[in-house]
């Protein structure tokens, strides 16, 4: 195989982490990449393969939060840990703030240079991979299960029409970062004092403007005209939402051990704040190319970023929804999966 990839399909998540930077409803990039990172590292280690990339497909996906009233805002459901260290002592477990979620998610890696062709040598490479996955955590949740892991070379498009059949419906978050720094230099010809945090809020929260009822006969609006307060759209159409999407640093990088109550005394250490972007959700029947979804590290200067391939243009409503024929190909491989 000369670049394979490798498919985890339908992982489910209890209690993984929701909260990334500002955001919230869905771990941050980072950790999906970090979760691929690990699993690259113990298969270096045995088998001289690496994983590089990961795309994120979204099946299903629950906060843990409800109403205390019953109505108004949300809040996280929290829990008191540990739940018995200090039951002899009398003391009520101290409340860990903490946003968790349950999720269904599929994952895809690129394989490159993987030498394996026998069925049967895939299959237990499979099943490594899949022992290696259920040692670790993803975005700090446990995983329940995994539905299977396929290693598919194919010709592109072949694995693209077998990827739609094993993992629809989901959703692909991909980088729309290019829409922000569009928007932000809108913003910038319309008021020269605008940051690019304003273009960020755009995207992110919800804003309504009052547009006044006008009686007969008025021209402009006074302070006892009546208004109606209306949603103001999004700067862009598609299901975008605020992501996370790296870190920037703000300190010089300190040798090994230089540092006091780190993690290590072997790593450097820099300390960052999170970088913050937009990203969208895209149904994966309008996915074009499979190098488009896979989210890689990027590192530039002070930026430690999660960027995707090259940006497209997203399709029209009109021909989102491609052809897909019945293949001789795709059912005999999708027989032979089950």
């Amino acid at each position: 195989m000369s670049n394979a990839y490798i498919v985890f399909e339908r992982i489910s998540v209890q209690d993984a982490n929701c909260i990334a930077g500002f955001t919230y409803g869905f771990p941050a990039i980072t950790h999906f990449l970090g979760f691929g990172h690990a699993l690259s590292r113990r298969l270096s280690a045995t088998r001289q393969l690496t994983l590089q990339g990961c795309a994120v497909i979204c099946h299903r996906h629950q906060i843990h939060t409800y109403q205390p009233k019953g109505y108004g805002d949300y809040v996280f459901a929290q829990s008191k840990n540990p739940p018995t260290t200090r039951a002899k002592a009398k003391e009520a477990p101290p409340i860990i703030e903490e946003g968790k979620m349950d999720m269904t998610v599929s994952l895809i890696m690129s394989c490159p240079d993987l030498q394996v062709s026998q069925a049967a040598e895939i299959n237990v490479l499979a099943q490594t991979i899949m022992n290696f996955a259920y040692q670790h955590r993803l975005a700090g949740g446990a995983i329940q299960n995994i539905t299977a892991i396929y290693i598919l070379d194919k010709d592109e498009q072949k694995l693209l029409r077998i990827f739609k059949r094993l993992l629809l419906p989901g959703f692909v978050l991909m980088d729309r970062s290019d829409l922000l720094a569009s928007h932000y230099e809108t913003l910038k010809q319309q008021q020269s004092n605008a940051e690019l945090v304003d273009a960020w809020l755009d995207f992110s929260a919800f804003k309504y403007q009052a547009k006044p009822k006008l009686k007969e006969g008025e021209l402009e609006p006074t302070e006892k005209t009546e208004a109606e307060w209306v949603r103001m759209d999004k700067p862009a159409k598609g299901w975008l939402v605020p992501i996370t999407n790296g870190y920037k640093a703000i300190s010089d990088v300190y040798a090994a051990g230089e540092v006091t109550n780190a993690r290590d005394t072997t790593t450097p250490v820099c300390f960052v704040e999170v970088s913050h972007s937009i990203g969208e959700w895209r149904s994966l029947h309008r996915i074009q190319q499979i190098a488009d979804t896979l989210w890689h590290y990027h590192h530039e200067q002070d930026w430690y970023l999660c960027r995707q391939g090259e940006q497209t243009q997203p399709e029209s409503a009109t021909n989102a929804l491609e052809n897909v024929a019945d293949d001789n190909f795709e059912d005999d491989f999708l027989n032979s999966l089950k």
